[in-house]
């Protein structure tokens, strides 16, 4: 017995970290393990592979907001909404490169018909008429090299716009009588196709408590009292420049019937999608049951029957319009 502790005493070095269990605690204070592996809770860089994908991701993500930032400018909520519709009315209804002076998209009129369920149709209808939509009809001047702007003339032989520098202000004095500003209906189109897309075909019965409106405008739903209104702005504008009636009215209600077509075109392949997907894979397993399911979306209810119901009575209002030399006093009265 005294041997052998007496041997066990005189092999050890009396160094007490040369014990099993002193040296496992060593090794792992140092961060590493017996596998050689590093401790996950000292490990501060992660994993290569999963880092570089969330540095990916938030790359994609910081490029997307300022992409966003800079199409609307920095500008947030309800701007940034008023800049994007402008962006998308410009490149459907061609707007004028200079842009307009007064810009629609930013008017309350045009969020009330956008969102035409927080807002009585009747208040709609009372904002309709006490606006003035001749404001949205100029276009901005034209900029030259130099910073000076330029003035337009309107040429009575074909009536075209002919563009002069404005070089000094005497000649513009001059020239003011002769002057005439550049305007585009494509705010006025832009405007009344939202109403086409956001507004019911017919007015909804509704208890006015007030008599603000004529008794006769209750009966007319806000798009139909909406393309009056334009109607008259625009009729008026081409009587007083000696402008054609109907060429005015065609070129305000084209874009309309345009775009109307081409979201036509789109509600179609979405309800034909399905069919075809239904019918493919039918065809593979040999199940009629997906072919039934995707020729259930062909018997939907039609997403475009308001839209197209507005867009046929726009053009009827328009064709009444510009036939209103032979229509009548009554209709004289009616629309101006």
């Amino acid at each position: 017995m005294s041997n052998r502790y007496s041997d066990n005493a005189s092999g050890s070095s009396g160094d007490w970290s040369d014990y099993p269990g002193n040296r496992r605690r060593t090794n792992h204070a140092t961060g590493r393990s017996n596998y050689g592996g590093t401790r996950s809770s000292n490990n501060q860089k992660g994993n290569p592979i999963g880092n570089w994908i969330k540095n990916r991701a938030r790359d994609i993500r910081t490029r997307a907001r300022n992409r966003q930032r800079d199409q609307v400018g920095g500008a947030v909520g309800t701007e940034a909404k008023a800049i994007r519709n402008q962006q998308l009315n410009a490149k459907d209804f061609k707007y004028p490169e200079e842009g307009f002076i007064t810009p629609v998209e930013h008017s309350l009129l045009y969020a009330m018909i956008e969102f035409p369920e927080n807002y009585p149709e009747a208040v709609i209808r009372n904002e309709i008429e006490d606006e003035d939509f001749t404001q949205y009809l100029y276009v901005k001047e034209k900029e030259i090299k130099g910073g000076k702007a330029t003035t337009y003339e309107v040429d009575d032989s074909d009536n075209d716009v002919q563009v002069h520098p404005n070089n000094n202000e005497s000649q513009t004095a001059q020239q003011s009588e002769k002057e005439e500003q550049r305007v585009s209906y494509g705010q006025l189109s832009a405007l009344l196709a939202l109403s086409a897309a956001k507004n019911p075909s017919t007015a909804s019965p509704e208890q006015s408590s007030t008599q603000e409106a004529k008794p006769n405008d209750q009966t007319l739903s806000v798009g139909e009292t909406l393309c009056r209104k334009l109607l008259r702005t625009i009729t008026r504008y081409a009587d007083a420049h000696s402008l054609d009636r109907n060429n005015e009215i065609r070129e305000f209600l084209d874009p309309i019937e345009r775009r109307c077509a081409i979201r036509n075109e789109k509600a179609a392949l979405q309800q034909l999608l399905p069919a075809y997907a239904g019918y493919t894979v039918s065809l593979l397993t040999g199940n009629p049951l997906p072919l039934l399911i995707g020729a259930a979306a062909l018997t939907g209810p039609d997403p475009m029957m308001e839209e197209n119901t507005n867009v046929h009575g726009f053009r009827g209002l328009g064709s009444r319009t510009g036939d209103m030399e032979t229509a009548g006093l009554l209709d004289e009265d009616e629309f101006d």
